[in-house]
């Protein structure tokens, strides 16, 4: 080992040396070299950007000739903070080449000589580039589409050299260094792709290299976590930076970024939809309930439709879903919808589809036409949903509330909310849960919430808004009245008034 590369000793923050023995969780995701994808994430200050931008120094040097890429979101957040980070822990000896501009840098060949690209996280970026590994830092503010994008580029064949700087071999192949992702978060609820990807307690374990095999999902994906008071503890950050953020933050934001919480996170457009109050596991329509219907179509994203029920208290419920993309025609959705329809007793009291559908931008040959002409042609015949988002916003908030002199139709208790949503529907459960607005950048400052939600995960909530806006009209429940005979004589003496009589009637009251 090269005798400067021995000397080095990268600073922390507090301008000590670190030491990642001082944080156990830090310094068992710095020297993993077992799991392919790995997440460190928790509260603020916990050290895991330092401790990424280290191991993505460390997978150049060990792998000579490796092609890695740090990204973010945003481009200048990410030259801000993660490549600051980067540039302070890292010494510019070790560089040979770098362009800010471009995104790249390389490092002199007697550090490995390997070469880093670094940028924003925009598809056409990775079109035509292998990884041997990836870095992204708050990765909470990105899709799966684009992690799984990354995934797909983690396809550099590196030779393991020997000391001679020849290629190890074995059966007469030569040795590949392994490939690895690595991605930094703050906890961004329960629907999050790293939640689902890396969390051991989730019930869906997904694998992001889709092979589906047990074994890539036991151990191919490690989640670290660390709390803010542990990087305090650990000597990461100082007493006054914690206690700035314990005098600002309301108890959420403290949950989430300071204890690393899943469970509660900021920026929930729907933060009053709780599973144990909303999500019922099973609702039986009466007969008498309207039946509406509320399609979002989607093209390359999901098409989603919910039925949602009403009663003559003005509940809704919803009470089936259908929720599903990869490019499906609306022959392949419509069939879907007439079965699900043919579950209830009662016939659709109106169907709602998003009124970009009636655009006139398909077309088939010589002849054009509108996205609702294809549903009318397969027997649906939706009208055009509302796109008020005030007023479905409104209509939904009041809707989740707990009315205290509003009784609960399942329990019979009083102080319940007007919306229930059936536990069959999954899909939707996950996108109100994840509905988030745009974010602000995290600082101690406390900022208003931006009035936009993300544009993502919303397919439900788009179909929930057209029904809402729409406001569809609850069941008027027409009861017939027992006659008393006894009564009703009563009341026609009391109102008999012989002054009325007249001489035609006959019934004059001198006679």
């Amino acid at each position: 080992m090269i005798d400067e590369l021995k000397e080095w000793k990268p600073l922390g923050a507090n301008g000590e040396p670190i030491d990642p023995s001082k944080l156990p969780k830090q310094e068992a995701f710095l020297y993993d070299m077992v799991n392919r994808f790995q997440a460190y994430g928790g509260g603020l200050g916990n050290g895991k950007t330092t401790a990424a931008c280290l191991k993505a120094f460390y997978l150049s040097y060990m792998f000579p000739g490796n092609m890695g890429y740090i990204g973010r979101l945003d481009g200048k957040e990410l030259r801000q903070t993660t490549m600051a980070e980067f540039r302070r822990l890292v010494p510019d000896k070790f560089i040979a080449k770098k362009n800010d501009q471009l995104g790249y840098l390389k490092f002199h060949q007697k550090y490995g000589g390997s070469e880093i690209i670094y940028g924003d996280l925009k598809e056409d970026r990775f079109n035509n580039i292998n990884l041997g590994w990836f870095f992204v830092d708050q990765a909470e503010e990105i899709d799966n589409v684009r992690f799984d994008l990354l995934v797909s580029r983690l396809r550099r064949q590196t030779p393991l050299m020997d000391e001679d700087g020849k290629p190890l071999t074995a059966h007469g192949k030569v040795i590949s260094a392994p490939t690895y992702g690595i991605v930094t978060f703050n906890p961004e609820g329960t629907n999050s792709f790293i939640y689902r990807y890396f969390h051991p307690n989730s019930t869906e374990r997904e694998c992001a290299c889709h092979t589906g095999s047990t074994a890539c999902k036991q151990h191919n994906f490690k989640l670290y976590e660390a709390s803010t008071y542990d990087g305090l503890k650990a000597g990461f950050i100082p007493k006054d930076y914690v206690d700035g953020m314990l005098s600002v933050f309301p108890p959420d934001a403290r949950k989430r970024y300071l204890e690393g919480a899943w469970d509660v996170f900021s920026g929930r457009i729907f933060p009053q939809f709780e599973q144990h109050i909303h999500v019922i596991d099973y609702i039986k329509p009466e007969p008498h309930w309207k039946i509406y219907e509320s399609i979002d179509h989607g093209i390359k994203n999901p098409t989603a439709v919910g039925w949602w029920g009403v009663d003559e208290f003005g509940n809704r419920f919803l009470l089936d879903e259908h929720y599903e993309g990869d490019g499906k025609s609306v022959q392949h959705h419509a069939t879907a919808i007439k079965a699900k329809r043919s579950r209830f007793k009662q016939g659709i009291a109106l169907s709602y589809l998003d009124s970009a559908c009636w655009a006139v931008n398909q077309s088939r040959g010589d002849s054009t036409y509108a996205t609702v002409d294809e549903y009318n042609s397969n027997d649906i015949y939706p009208v055009k949903g509302q796109k008020d988002w005030d007023a479905g916003y409104s209509r939904i908030c009041d809707g989740l509330r707990i009315d205290p002199n509003h009784t609960n139709p399942f329990t019979g208790e009083v102080g319940s909310p007007h919306i229930f949503v059936s536990s069959s529907c999954t899909s939707f459960i996950k996108e109100v849960t994840g509905y988030r607005w745009k974010k602000n950048r995290i600082t101690t400052q406390l900022r208003n919430e931006p009035e936009e939600p993300m544009d993502r995960d919303d397919h439900h909530m788009d179909e929930w808004f057209y029904f809402e806006a729409s406001r569809p009209h609850a069941p008027v429940i027409q009861q017939a009245r027992k006659v008393n005979i006894l009564e009703m004589l009563l009341k026609k003496r009391l109102a008999y008034n012989p002054l009325a009589d007249t001489v035609d009637a006959g019934s004059c009251w001198s006679n």
